[in-house]
């Protein structure tokens, strides 16, 4: 398998974990979470040319997933109670 197709699919697989994450109702546990999320990343990036660069983009990747599903969440909510 090529290393763009690795990546997009590990890419997936982290934005996909990152959703989760963000409907964990539990803060302290959403962070226990991200933490392994962030290490994932770590280890699927080992395999790459430059581990260190794709594990930066894999972490960027869950945290820009993670923030816009908090944001998603956020307002529907505040749009149910209105």
């Amino acid at each position: 398998m090529s290393r763009t197709k690795q990546y997009i699919e590990d890419s997936a697989e982290v934005e996909e974990s990152a959703v989760l994450v963000a409907h964990t109702e539990d803060h302290r546990e959403a962070l226990r979470e991200l933490g392994a999320l962030f290490r994932r990343c770590g280890v699927l990036a080992a395999g790459y040319a430059d581990p260190e660069l794709v594990a930066r983009m894999l972490v960027q990747d869950a945290a820009e997933t993670y923030r816009a599903e908090r944001w998603l969440i956020r307002s529907t909510t505040a749009a149910l109670a209105a």
